[in-house]
């Protein structure tokens, strides 16, 4: 029995051997050798939460990323599935950017890391009426984010399922 793994417990799950390419399988790790770094959060909120679709918009976001680091994180995100690009039909040497359903799932992890900001942050800048409601109805306000934000396609898959209240646009930056 030389070089074979015990038998596992029952009730453990068994712990795969870690991939060269990632640091560990540990999920946080994984999540965050994706989208982790500041940067590549950002761009995800300038898609999801301000409307942005071009690299020049997010030029434009009052962070001022480095051109450079943009074009790295745009490229990262598209190669991890988590945006597309596609060319901007009035300007063929321009992309659009949009998040993927796997961008989209993001909007959890962005609507608690700002309600993270508003509780132990002495000054954001946020609109109070988008924070209240965020605070108020989380769930309510995630579903929509991710309806708002999905690709078409799983918008019409997801419509099919039931859900409370009125499909929105969301504009919240």
């Amino acid at each position: 029995m030389r070089g074979e793994a015990p038998p596992a417990k029952p009730g453990l799950v068994k712990k795969p051997l870690p991939d060269k390419a990632h640091r560990s399988l540990c999920p946080i790790n994984l999540t965050l050798e994706k989208v982790g770094d500041s940067w590549s959060m950002l761009i995800i909120r300038d898609l999801m939460l301000r409307g942005h679709t071009g690299y020049q918009a997010f030029l434009r976001s009052e962070e001022k990323i480095a051109t450079n680091i943009l074009a790295d994180r745009l490229a990262r995100l598209e190669q991890n599935g988590v945006i597309i690009k596609k060319p901007d039909p009035a300007d063929a040497r321009k992309f659009i950017y949009s998040l993927t359903e796997k961008g989209a799932d993001l909007a959890p992890l962005l609507v608690e890391l700002a309600l993270y900001s508003l509780k132990h942050e002495r000054r954001t800048d946020m609109p109070k009426d988008v924070a209240a409601e965020m605070q108020r109805n989380k769930t309510a306000f995630v579903s929509r984010l991710v309806r708002a934000c999905a690709p078409k396609t799983t918008a019409k898959r997801r419509k099919q399922e039931p859900r409370q209240g009125a499909e929105e646009t969301l504009s919240l930056f």
